[in-house]
């Protein structure tokens, strides 16, 4: 970030918070979001995440391990809030000493952010698609939030990422650390969201077609391909 020193000093809460060089998270993408990928973001000074999506805590254990051995970098776990075994993916996280976890997919659990505190100085980021539920999610005790609009994939909600970004980062970005998802591939675009005061972004597709991701090479070609006019919004897995 040597040559964008107003980026980096814009970027400098969210990096700080996640400990890397660029405050840009990997969105974490069921089965593409996995320990080659992660590893590479965390290499070039971003910040992986893990997509536990459906796997059983045995699986991750294996998946944090794996990541382990190809970073020494920080790296978090995204969680599914609505996985049965969500508090056993927990301890797995504990065990690991992850210093991040991603909270997603709905309202945490009673129990589940403490849980994730206990023992320890794990940071909670969790996602929302509205101003309301941004400040119970705080209340509740997350420690920064991740805004999500609809042109993101997964569980999103029915506003868009810009018009989303004008009504929480007023709001709520002095006080907080607030990233932006949702539709983001441009640096310019990462700058202005950094001017609204945004600590980061994060972005996924761009990822999934990094030369590191597992992602068919036919879904790559088709991506590089396309035009705006051809964007979909991908579903929850």
């Amino acid at each position: 970030m040597t040559k964008y020193p107003n980026t980096a000093a814009l970027m400098q809460r969210g990096t700080d918070f996640l400990g890397c060089d660029t405050a840009i998270l990997c969105g974490a993408m069921s089965w593409v979001s996995e320990r080659n990928l992660v590893a590479a973001i965390s290499n070039a000074g971003g910040f992986g995440v893990i997509a536990c999506g459906a796997m059983t805590p045995e699986l991750l254990d294996t998946e944090i391990a794996a990541t382990k051995v190809q970073t020494s970098k920080p790296f978090g776990v995204n969680l599914i809030t609505m996985h049965p075994a969500l508090f056993d993916l927990i301890a797995v996280c504990r065990k690991h000493g992850v210093t991040h976890v991603v909270l997603a997919g709905g309202i945490p659990p009673k129990g589940s952010v403490e849980a994730i505190k206990e023992g320890g100085d794990t940071k909670v980021i969790c996602f929302t698609p509205t101003l309301a539920l941004a400040k119970k999610l705080l209340r509740s005790g997350a420690d920064a939030l991740v805004i999500e609009g609809m042109e993101a994939g997964g569980h999103i909600g029915p506003v868009s990422t810009s018009v989303l970004a004008q009504e929480i980062l007023p709001e709520l970005a002095a006080d907080h650390l607030i990233f932006v998802a949702g539709g983001i591939g441009r640096g310019e675009a990462i700058a202005s969201y950094l001017e609204m005061g945004a600590a980061g972004v994060q972005l996924g597709t761009r990822f999934a077609c990094a030369t590191e991701s597992i992602a068919h090479p036919d879904f790559k070609k088709a991506f590089f391909r396309a035009s705006a006019r051809e964007a979909v919004a991908s579903g929850a897995a």
